[in-house]
């Protein structure tokens, strides 16, 4: 018996995508590239066995994966709404669904062909004939099932699954969040995605290192769950952030309607190093510093990165955790990201006991690491 899933990926690391799917299951077979970032597979093993040996295995590059139980044609109009919801009903029933329980649709348009229909017209077509059949009910936020469906060039491609089984409880693992008045960056939903895709929490006591922090996006969440921050970086940080120098000099607060300052909790407090993160590190060792979380988003080659987190590992309490990007190269015949990945994580793995890497959907060319357990 063998079983397809749809895979998604970033577009620049498909190929490693499909590398380390192979490398977890090398009886693994080619499907089609449907789009960019969005391809098949067809695995020897059952799709509970090959969906759990992926879980187990912490991809990298794989973000998304959904088992692909029925495949039908497209006639590209309404009528496609009818035969999905249709074909998903049926599937339901069969697999025995108790009234109560929750679901959640996720409907994807691939490929660069128009459709006479969004994703959300495809999730309400489906959730209609559920409820007409009285089948579960729609929770978004907290499914125990989820019915995904991708349209691409003439063919749907429909599934069931448990959320872990897909990796992710969102569509494609594009995980969105709402930006508030409050945002300093876009670099922030790549912490908050971090923090969900690893299963960590933030401390809510302690002192955190934040390193490259300007603008201030990691440092303003971390202030706000209660975190003391220390922000090292020679560039300025949003003014809206009531930082103090390390030098000794309290910085000005804007009263301005546009930018009004931050208010946190408890008695958290924010210094800023305006230096960096080598010199830092040299002040922290004679100071005998210990962070409960140490950060890492700077601009600097994945292999510089990995040795300064090795350098900053020491000062890491033993209970905390570590969060650092590896911006990588695009490919080229001769230069080759993954190559620079592994050779990253090992040069980790001798700080740290856990390592744990993924390119996130808030990732552009980098991926993100989380380090754990540090080393004596």
């Amino acid at each position: 018996m063998t079983s397809t899933f749809l895979i998604t990926s970033s577009e620049e690391f498909q190929s490693a995508a499909r590398a380390e799917l192979k490398r977890f299951e090398p009886q693994l077979t080619e499907g089609d590239n449907l789009a960019p970032g969005l391809f098949l597979v067809h695995s020897a093993l059952t799709e509970n066995d090959f969906a759990a040996l992926v879980e187990a295995s912490h991809p990298i590059y794989t973000r998304h994966i959904f088992p692909v139980q029925t495949q039908i044609k497209l006639e590209a109009n309404i009528q496609d709404l009818e035969n999905i919801s249709l074909v998903i009903a049926e599937k339901v029933q069969a697999a025995g669904w108790s009234p109560n329980i929750q679901y959640s649709v996720q409907a994807r348009l691939a490929g660069e062909g128009s459709h006479p229909y969004s994703p959300f017209a495809i999730r309400e077509a489906i959730v209609s004939k559920l409820a007409e059949l009285g089948q579960g009910q729609e929770n978004i936020k907290d499914s125990e099932q989820i019915v995904s469906v991708v349209c691409n060039e003439g063919q749907a491609y429909l599934g069931l699954s448990r959320p872990a089984q897909n990796l992710s409880g969102w569509a494609g693992g594009m995980r969105h969040y709402a930006k508030g008045p409050e945002q300093i960056s876009r670099a922030e939903f790549k912490l908050l995605e971090a923090l969900e895709v690893f299963d960590v929490d933030l401390p809510r006591r302690g002192t955190a290192l934040d390193l490259g922090a300007a603008p201030g996006g990691w440092s303003r969440i971390l202030l706000d769950v209660g975190l003391s921050v220390i922000a090292v970086d020679p560039a300025a940080l949003d003014e809206r952030l009531p930082a103090t120098d390390l030098q000794g000099q309290s910085r000005k607060r804007t009263t301005s309607i546009s930018a009004q300052p931050f208010h946190h909790a408890g008695i958290a407090t924010l210094g800023h190093y305006r230096g960096y993160a080598e010199d830092y590190l040299q002040q922290a060792r004679e100071e005998h510093r210990r962070f409960e979380l140490i950060c890492n988003d700077m601009r600097m080659d994945a292999l510089v990165a990995a040795r300064l987190m090795v350098d900053f590992a020491p000062l890491l309490a033993p209970s905390g955790f570590a969060l650092s990007s590896l911006k990588l190269p695009h490919e080229t015949r001769k230069l080759k990201p993954t190559a620079l990945v592994n050779r990253a994580l090992a040069i980790l793995g001798e700080a740290y006991g856990e390592v744990q890497a993924r390119q996130l959907f808030h990732n552009r060319q980098e991926i993100t690491v989380l380090l754990r357990q540090p080393l004596a």
